[in-house]
């Protein structure tokens, strides 16, 4: 049973919301607050602010660095190796 901390409705079901009242309840808020800040954890322009107030940036850059190339598939890695390994060849013939 779920006790809601608003109205104090004692509801035997799973459910996400209070019958009585409509508010969430807190384990629901919390999951929602903490995804919500995970996900602006793990966006670009944090990322690059992270490396900018850190005090040793090659550091920090490298860190993103390996958390980036960490999360990619093989075949995520082996589309960049080919997609720089082309362009590459395009500067040699070109220049």
């Amino acid at each position: 049973m779920k006790k809601c901390q608003f109205c104090g409705h004692l509801n035997p079901r799973q459910e996400a919301r209070c019958p009585e009242c409509g508010q969430y309840y807190s384990k629901i808020i919390e999951s929602i607050e903490h995804i919500a800040a995970e996900e602006a954890f793990n966006t670009w322009p944090a990322r690059v602010q992270r490396i900018m107030q850190a005090s040793n940036k090659k550091h920090a850059c490298h860190q993103e660095w390996r958390y980036f190339f960490g999360t990619l598939t093989t075949q995520a890695k082996f589309t960049l190796l080919f997609i720089m390994l082309f362009v590459f060849a395009l500067m040699v013939i070109v220049l």
